[in-house]
């Protein structure tokens, strides 16, 4: 099966995500979005549909999602499979609504509790479209940490997944997506939508490694004095495509956005960035800040940056964005070069010092220490 064989007769009974997509029509290469992340050669490929199962889950203290289904996870967890969830009706991504479509239910993790969790994803399923989502409900005032990874073993596949999360008055949450694939012909697109109440705050920092095609789209949405703070590494190698697009919409007063996105391309990688900072006219005295920085290891590697923001208001606290896309600071290499420092490692010290802002941000010294290890064995 092909994606644009799709019978959407099947799919009567889901009347409004129906309409929403046959209106917003399927994506192709002329999508803003996809634009270069290469997606015809991806729908154009045969899969076999494959849908997750409902199974008892195991026991254990994290959670583990197998091809879209909860094989393990603790015992004192609220998880559900839910069905005719509320959706995101203006969601700019034509996937968040096919994978809608495709994933009758969902998975539901309802934190009422300050906790801190692990989710593990493993996609094992080879020639599958695989679709599954992931709602996350965040409790008025609770604190929430979420640390997720992915192990990929599929090959010419395709996967859908997402979050749906809705971070209510007053709570936060710190989601971690630490995503490594070597599959150069694995491709997986997530389309994300956040809610984030009044005065909530969500941090978001996102790890990308590897050859695979994967590109995550994400919609958040910032009521009164709400906080969203995303920040974005890839390391991309060999002729991948990696790539995060975000839409961020400060629609309440005196909400603030900030934005960091380092990137470190080489071979004939190809990285994404296109963030959309909006302030509506109702977010009075709200800030954006956004700043993109790449560096290319040699000349075949590309990268595609588009920060933009639409203001609305003219009651602005701040509004600053920027871009930069180089080589390797060639001062920098000549300084650690003459005190005795030999190339490949200065150049690692180099790239390690550019992403340092981001590690420091966050502080967690194995996600730091398993980049530099993968840098190591791509030199």
């Amino acid at each position: 099966m092909k994606l644009l064989d799709i019978n959407f007769e099947e799919f009567k009974e889901q009347k409004a995500l129906l309409q929403k997509l046959k209106s917003m029509g399927m994506p192709t290469p002329k999508t803003e979005h996809y634009r270069y992340f290469g997606i015809k050669p991806i729908f154009d490929k045969e899969y076999t549909l494959s849908l997750p199962k409902t199974q008892r889950p195991e026991e254990a203290d994290y959670i583990e999602i197998v091809d879209g289904s909860v094989v393990k996870a603790p015992k004192s967890f609220y998880i559900e499979l839910q069905k005719n969830i509320k959706i995101d009706d203006s969601h700019y991504d034509q996937v968040y609504y096919l994978n809608h479509l495709l994933s009758e239910r969902v998975i539901h993790i309802e934190c009422e509790e300050d906790m801190e969790f692990k989710i593990l994803h493993k996609h094992t399923l080879s020639n599958a479209l695989v679709p599954y989502r992931i709602k996350l409900s965040i409790a008025p005032k609770k604190k929430v940490k979420v640390v997720e990874e992915h192990l990929v073993l599929a090959q010419d596949s395709l996967y859908f997944y997402g979050y749906d999360i809705d971070i209510k008055d007053g709570a936060s949450l710190q989601l971690v997506q630490n995503r490594v694939s070597n599959l150069s012909d694995f491709a997986l697109i997530a389309p994300h939508s956040i809610r984030c109440e009044k005065q909530s705050r969500f941090e978001l920092f996102t790890f990308d490694f590897g050859t695979a095609k994967t590109l995550h789209n994400y919609h958040i949405l910032l009521q009164e004095e709400a906080n969203v703070d995303a920040n974005h590494v890839i390391f991309a190698s060999d002729e991948a495509r990696i790539g995060n697009t975000l839409h961020i919409e400060n629609r309440g007063k005196e909400s603030k956005t900030t934005q960091l996105s380092r990137n470190i391309l080489k071979d004939k990688a190809r990285g994404i960035f296109d963030g959309l900072l909006i302030v509506k006219n109702p977010a009075k005295y709200s800030s954006i800040y956004q700043d993109s920085k790449t560096i290319l290891l040699n000349d075949g590697a590309y990268m595609i940056s588009k920060p933009q923001m639409e203001i609305y208001t003219e009651y602005i606290t701040e509004a600053t964005h920027g871009s930069t896309t180089g080589h390797i600071d060639e001062e920098a290499l000549f300084y650690l070069r003459q005190r005795g420092i030999e190339e490949s490692l200065a150049k690692e010290m180099i790239v390690i010092s550019f992403l340092n802002e981001i590690f420091e941000k966050l502080g967690d010294k194995e996600i730091k220490e398993e980049f530099i290890k993968l840098y190591e064995e791509q030199q």
